[in-house]
């Protein structure tokens, strides 16, 4: 019955939504009031590659559709329904016919090691019970080792690694797994653990999501608290910034970058704050007017997607070589053979080395010491520069990823050459890419009719608390609209 009037609800709010569709009536003469045609873009073999351009598309438009390699894997061809080829080009532009269309990237194992067997990887797949994440799971070739990670939330105990015949694998929450020759599934399993014996089988979890402006980080990202549970939260502070305080909406809440913060009756957002304070009193007291800085954005993006993060730069002398390491979240993955490297005024060549070791190594992050060389940067005097994205990694998502998270990316170790051979280094300001749900217009984690009410109030025109752009726009064509509201809602049903 819950469900019966929970379907009809939405059904009410799709009749809704449809009926504004109905009534638009464009007002330049132009326009054809023609319906928009899906495009649909599949990879095979699923998880060689990812795609970008599918959507609701007009016809008559020009599209382009993109295919992107994982690593071991390089692209072929594009196919369409009939299994004709179309196109070898990984950026491929056509015409948008007058019909629904599907095309196919499709790819060939290729990897890098000429001592790899011949043999297609396997699936990994990684699954839990509530009380936790998982991380680490996908496609791996036989003999591989694979780290996997599960994360228990707080007033939960991480209770094993179990396999599909439900047979104990390990009990030790981050562990290695070595990869047989066929598809493999383990499930992380977790206990509820309450402090007090007394505490009743039921509870209300609340969230606790962080946040962080310009100039350090947060952890961690979202936990999961009981009312009167208390959980230490850190804000850490990038070279050049002093902390704050912790922000409740425009309200400090405290002046502790370490605070011990206790869990009220109901979810919470909390934002570290940083202010710019250079080492030396002559500096000016904005990052931009530095010499040189990098930057990186806060992003968001679903499952399963190839995102283009890039590491923004500005440079107001003329520079040469540069040097820097680049620090990421373990359960993100970069496309290597994709990076795209920015205009220069002469073209740099760039290498990577894996930090694995040493001073500057976090056991917490994969680490890589990016080298340009042989190259410059030339500001004409008295110019003041755009920010250019020097470099620009396609940051590969996992469809099993943990949503709701943000997961760190940060630079530093940096070394700039300038003009007469010394060498400096630049300001920073690091980032995070947040993962949610497809569909999640809201961020709360969850797919459900609140997303479907926040669609339709945006398409509207009306104001809405919390809208998540990236993850509203279901069918990836850059409009938010009646299509993306009826795309929730078919999510919503397959739940």
């Amino acid at each position: 019955m819950k469900r019966i009037r929970y379907l009809s609800l939405l059904l009410m709010l799709l009749c809704s939504a449809v009926a504004w569709a109905q009534e638009f009536n464009p007002t330049n003469p132009s326009e054809p009031g023609q319906l928009k045609r899906k495009l649909t873009l599949r990879v095979s073999p699923t998880g060689a590659g990812s795609t970008s351009g599918s959507g609701m598309i007009l016809p008559g438009q020009s599209v382009t559709v993109t295919a992107s390699a994982n690593t071991g894997w390089v692209f072929v061809n594009w196919t369409d329904a009939n299994g004709q080829q179309v196109s070898t080009s990984k950026s491929y532009t056509f015409t948008k016919g007058n019909r629904s269309e599907t095309l196919t990237a499709n790819f060939a194992f290729n990897p890098d090691g000429p001592s790899e067997p011949d043999e297609l990887p396997h699936r990994l797949t990684l699954q839990k019970t509530e009380g936790g994440s998982v991380s680490g799971g996908g496609y791996y070739l036989t003999g591989a080792t694979v780290n996997i990670y599960a994360y228990p939330y707080n007033g939960y105990d991480f209770d094993g690694w179990y396999d599909s015949n439900g047979t104990l694998y390990s009990d030790v929450a981050q562990t290695t797994y070595t990869m047989g020759g066929k598809v493999t599934t383990l499930t992380a399993r977790f206990k509820f653990n309450p402090d007090s014996p007394a505490e009743p089988n039921e509870v209300n979890i609340w969230r606790l999501r962080l946040k962080a402006g310009d100039g350090g980080t947060v952890s961690p990202a979202t936990t999961y608290l009981k009312e009167g549970e208390t959980v230490t939260i850190h804000a850490n502070t990038n070279s050049g910034y002093s902390f704050d305080g912790w922000y409740h909406g425009n309200e400090k809440v405290s002046s502790n970058a370490d605070w011990l913060y206790t869990m009220g009756n109901g979810s919470v957002t909390l934002e570290a704050r940083f202010e710019y304070q250079p080492a030396n009193p002559d500096e000016p007291g904005q990052i931009k007017q530095r010499t040189f800085s990098f930057m990186l954005n806060n992003m968001v993006s679903k499952p399963g997607t190839t995102v283009a993060f890039p590491i923004l730069f500005t440079p107001l002398a003329t520079i040469g070589d540069i040097t820097f390491q680049l620090n990421f979240d373990p359960r993100l993955n970069i496309d290597f053979k994709n990076v795209i490297v920015g205009e220069t005024t002469t073209p740099y060549e760039v290498t990577r080395v894996p930090i694995t070791e040493g001073p500057t190594y976090d056991e917490g992050f994969t680490s890589y010491q990016f080298n340009l060389t042989g190259g410059t940067m030339v500001v004409e005097g008295g110019s003041t520069p755009k920010v250019t994205p020097i470099l620009t990694f396609p940051f590969i998502i996992a469809p099993d990823i943990e949503t709701g998270e943000s997961y760190k990316v940060t630079i530093n170790q940096i070394s700039i050459t300038n003009e007469d051979g010394s060498t400096q280094t630049a300001g920073t300001r690091n980032g995070l890419l947040t993962i949610y749900k497809n569909g999640d217009s809201n961020g709360d984690n969850e797919v459900d009719i609140f997303d479907v009410t926040n669609v339709v109030s945006k398409v509207l025109g009306n104001e809405t608390e919390i809208f998540i752009k990236e993850v509203s726009d279901v069918n990836d064509d850059d409009e938010i609209d009646i299509f993306d509201v009826t795309g929730i809602v078919t999510i919503v049903l397959n739940n």
